[in-house]
């Protein structure tokens, strides 16, 4: 990113978005990957530190965080400045080793999308066990990922029956519940991809991976998210977490 494009990005955009605050209608969404020791890497290794420095930030400036269980009717959806979901993708193992106690002594709920197939197999990924006890002490919501991980911007290359019915039925065995919410693997998706989710499943809210503003399509909610970079400034951060990068899918139309 040249000078110019870094200055737009962080500071225009916030400005803009910030005049378009009102457009944000529904809980605002933050999201990361894996959390590591070494200096982290763009959106997918995020270190401890920092992050530890942005919970502290958020736990400082009282914002309610809530888990995915805590969205029971439309109200509980809608934006509110002091509110929002955080959120990991994947399941890596750092989300419960690295962060779990550190979040339990800010009073910060979270949540986590389960990439199905990887859970208690892969060893940088989270056991049942560890799933079940961070839902069980009421701190992390858990949500459907899939079951391989496939790129769903052409649902038709999609085996509906693994990714969705197997993944969902493990899910269900092992924590007692369908999966509610649901994040397209590497956040992509179409206009087809989402027409067929939002209609045929049983999902209540379905998470991209787009900095836009959140919208219901068939009744469900289609929500925007702002990844959070390893390699953004603490005041991208800062803007992000009001909602106000919301505004670039607009701007990039």
């Amino acid at each position: 990113m040249n000078i110019v494009k870094r200055i737009i990005y962080n500071y225009g955009i916030p400005i803009i978005g910030c005049l378009c605050h009102n457009r944000n209608r529904y809980v605002n969404v933050i999201y990361y990957h894996d959390i590591v020791d070494d200096k982290g890497y763009s959106f997918m290794q995020t270190n401890f530190e920092l992050f530890k420095k942005q919970m502290e930030y958020i736990a400082s400036k009282g914002y309610e965080t809530v888990r995915f269980d805590d969205l029971k009717t439309e109200v509980d959806e809608r934006y509110d400045s002091k509110r929002i979901i955080i959120a990991f993708d994947d399941g890596w193992k750092s989300n419960y080793t690295r962060i779990y106690e550190l979040m339990k002594s800010l009073g910060l709920k979270y949540n986590i999308y389960l990439a199905v197939k990887e859970i208690g197999v892969n060893p940088d990924y989270l056991t049942w066990d560890e799933v079940r006890k961070m839902h069980n002490e009421g701190m992390v919501g858990f949500g459907a990922h899939s079951y391989t991980h496939p790129d769903m911007s052409d649902i038709s290359k999609i085996d509906l029956e693994v990714e969705f019915t197997k993944a969902d039925a493990i899910f269900e065995e092992q924590l007692g519940y369908k999966p509610m919410d649901f994040c397209y693997p590497f956040g992509t998706y179409s206009e087809e991809s989402n027409e067929y989710i939002s209609s045929h499943l049983s999902y209540k809210r379905i998470y991209t991976s787009r900095m836009m503003y959140s919208y219901r399509q068939n009744g469900k909610l289609i929500f925007g998210r702002n990844g959070i970079s390893n390699d953004e400034s603490f005041g991208v951060f800062k803007a992000k977490l009001k909602g106000y990068f919301n505004v670039w899918r607009t701007i990039i139309r």
